[in-house]
């Protein structure tokens, strides 16, 4: 498989190499005009591509894969011919265990071992989501929040990121959710946090962007290809083994946080009103 970390690519040429990345066992039967289909480009960007990274064209990029051993028929080929078989409920479903293959396929364990770890020692922990990925914001703050208290929800957007970003200090985590492409905002934490110190985990459904190489742990998982509609199944499942991996950590503390939420539950679930 070719390194595309090496090559020093336009955006639209690394949202090229993160489809390849992704779909390496199909592309061997696309043409040009189907992979900028796929890619939402334009077929003359495709066609300028493969100079980019050392190729003379596309056919001389898919000879390199079928040399490689690795390269096997993809099962979603078969799951698409079929789709029209199944209801809609049934497709998508099918969807989501292929997003959560694809991203035990390509999660590094040791990064997802090292994040666990930053997170279970860290005194604070920040967090940050632009769009749909507040809610796994709000998720993930809530479940560590029973283990460690001293966990910030960081400003979405805006100068209002500011007001955040001053508490962060060395012996902190940066946790960033950076989905799609790199935003201004995850450029100037990503930043931030190198120059001072601070361990940062980057979630993303990117195999190929400048931000995988300015974190210190990136945690991948799939969301679907470009211009599907992108599912949150894989990053919800994702979070939960953190969580459940950083109480793991904590061990008797974190054990001591849930026995003492549940006898303030007991002790006082009676006088709430119910809803």
């Amino acid at each position: 498989m070719v390194d595309f970390s090496k090559w020093n690519l336009s955006k639209s040429q690394q949202k090229i190499a993160d489809y390849l990345h992704k779909n390496i066992d199909v592309v061997p039967y696309m043409t040009e005009s189907e992979l900028a289909k796929a890619c939402n480009i334009s077929a003359a960007t495709v066609s300028r591509f493969w100079s980019a990274i050392g190729f003379k064209n596309l056919r001389e990029f898919k000879h390199s894969l079928l040399q490689d051993a690795s390269v096997t028929p993809a099962s979603k080929v078969e799951s698409a011919l079929k789709q029209h078989e199944q209801s809609y409920v049934q497709v998508m479903l099918d969807h989501a265990t292929t997003y959560i293959a694809e991203t035990k396929k390509h999660l590094a364990d040791d990064d997802f071992t090292q994040a666990v770890n930053s997170i279970a020692e860290a005194e604070n922990v920040h967090l940050f989501g632009a769009g749909s990925a507040q809610s796994l914001v709000t998720l993930l703050s809530f479940r560590l929040k029973r283990f460690n208290p001293h966990v910030y929800t960081l400003a979405p957007s805006g100068h209002e990121i500011f007001e955040g970003v001053i508490h962060i200090k060395e012996g902190d985590v940066l946790f960033i959710f950076g989905f799609v492409q790199a935003s201004v905002e995850i450029n100037v934490l990503l930043d931030y946090a190198k120059k001072k110190g601070v361990r940062t985990i980057l979630m993303t459904d990117l195999l190929v962007s400048p931000m995988l190489e300015q974190a210190d742990h990136v945690l991948f998982t799939s969301r679907g290809d470009v211009g599907d509609f992108h599912s949150m199944v894989a990053p919800i499942a994702l979070i939960e083994s953190i969580v459940i991996n950083v109480g793991k950590q904590m061990g008797e503390h974190a054990l001591q946080n849930l026995h003492d939420l549940h006898q303030v539950r007991k002790d006082y679930q009676d006088k709430l009103p119910k809803k």
